[in-house]
């Protein structure tokens, strides 16, 4: 029997879920937003927000010993980052049920099934109808054939945040941004990190430039790096540790660590979801959209990690407030995804936005790319991080932006200006006239724009 009747039923809390329920009380729509665990999702739980609060603390002990200061020993370092972790993730879910509560948005704590595209039932035993249903189920880690996660020694990255003690080795199956994350974390404690990727090259889709970079600093740090290489799909546990076998260019080579980090990326959660009884179609682990977040089943939308590639919060924000726009006919144009800016965390940070080289080449373009080094920039140099740079893709014919790929310290912030030259469509030639602060990280990027317009004083 119906107990309830929604414009749109929102299944899933995390930053689409939620910013879909919001977004509909803001354009006049009733929704419900139905949520199994905590609302926040992996995002605020188990990714962006406990992450982040474990590297901004690791950061800092690398400021402070790059200055001279006194540090804690690593044990007690690892417990005042876990109690900073807790308490970023604690006020940051505060804070969200306190907009939720704000806009008066209802939250049913419940798991929810499709009974059709327009009737859901949920687990507290009601059933609800709905002109339209989101899904926004979010994702979990992938894992390996043959390399069970047992959440003591083989984890996922959910498991490593909450370690009672940090590893002393630590094998990284995966060089994505994940992966490269927990490695700088857990050098910036000592631990001896061990980072084993498939692909030629750790990042594979990102600027080959920042790869290597990237590499080189965290060799430097004492990470030891395999590309090109394959973790045998079984492992030997032990008391103290676990040996797994590595191929490196076909060659096996033995290796004991006290625990893996299974990082090779994330399915959606699309099981169990009640699709059978819908159009809804499932491609390569994702929910399949069309451009405006749509599923074959036209009133179903998808959004977030469950629809598909970047899984990446904003890009779940955004397109929540896309799919909202789309079903009140506000008729906008459909999200560039070259526009999505992409972070990875490390030291130094990777930021990027647009095309790289080699696929700006092949849209048959007049292809350009300026390159300058933080070597020259102060700022840098006071927070460690000369070893970046700051490279511009362009049209050479008409100063088009075509992408912004960036290396080094506060590449987060920078990125976001280059993103907003892109969405706008400036052209080189009036980022050139932007005045950035001195000293800063930023000088660095209008520098590199006045290199593509030819009025850098560097030329």
């Amino acid at each position: 029997m119906v107990q309830g009747s929604f414009d749109l039923v929102v299944i899933g809390g995390g930053v689409a879920g939620y910013t879909a329920a919001i977004s509909a009380i803001r354009h006049g729509l009733r929704p419900l937003l139905v949520e199994e665990g905590e609302v926040g999702g992996v995002c605020l739980h188990r990714g962006c927000i406990p992450t982040k609060a474990l590297l901004e603390g690791a950061s800092a002990l690398a400021a402070a010993q790059r200055w001279g200061f006194l540090c804690e020993p690593p044990n007690a370092i690892w417990d005042r980052l876990q109690q900073a972790k807790e308490r970023a993730v604690a006020q940051a879910h505060r804070d969200l049920l306190r907009l939720l509560e704000k806009h008066r948005v209802p939250v049913a704590r419940a798991r929810a099934r499709l009974l059709g595209p327009k009737r859901v039932a949920l687990s507290d035993g009601r059933q609800v109808e709905a002109r339209w249903v989101v899904l926004a189920t979010g994702s979990r880690p992938r894992q390996l054939p043959g390399l069970p996660i047992d959440g003591r020694r083989i984890l996922t990255s959910d498991h490593l945040l909450s370690l009672p003690s940090p590893p002393s080795d630590l094998l990284i199956v995966g060089g994505g941004a994940v992966g490269l994350e927990f490695a700088s974390l857990f050098l910036e404690l000592g631990v001896r990190v061990t980072l084993v990727e498939v692909m030629p090259r750790l990042l594979p889709s990102e600027d080959e430039e920042v790869s290597q970079g990237l590499r080189r600093a965290l060799e430097r740090r004492g990470a030891q790096v395999f590309t090109e290489a394959n973790l045998v799909p079984e492992a030997t546990i032990l008391e103290e540790g676990v040996e797994v076998t590595v191929e490196v260019k076909g060659e096996p080579r033995r290796l004991k660590v006290s625990h893996v980090l299974v990082a090779v990326g994330r399915v959606g959660n699309v099981e169990d979801l009640g699709l059978e009884s819908t159009a809804v179609q499932v491609k390569g682990g994702f929910i399949a959209v069309d451009d405006g977040l749509r599923t074959a089943q036209g009133d179903v939308y998808a959004i977030g990690d469950v629809a598909g590639a970047p899984l990446l919060a904003h890009k779940a924000a955004a397109e929540a407030a896309a799919a909202v726009a789309d079903m009140v006919g506000l008729h906008q144009k459909p999200l560039d995804r070259r526009c999505i800016p992409r972070v990875v965390y490390t030291r130094p940070q990777v930021a990027a936005v647009g095309l790289t080289v080699e696929e700006a080449v092949r849209t048959g373009l007049h292809v350009r790319a300026r390159r300058l080094s933080l070597r020259i920039n102060a700022m840098a140099a006071l927070r460690g991080g000369q070893e970046g740079f700051i490279k511009l893709v362009y049209d050479a014919d008409t100063g088009q932006v075509l992408g912004v790929h960036t290396l080094g310290p506060q590449a987060e912030e920078l990125i976001g200006e280059a993103a907003l030259a892109m969405e706008a469509g400036i052209h080189v030639q009036q980022w050139a006239q932007v005045v950035h602060p001195h000293p800063s990280i930023a000088e660095t990027l209008g520098e590199v724009v006045r290199m593509a317009h030819g009025s850098s004083i560097l030329l």
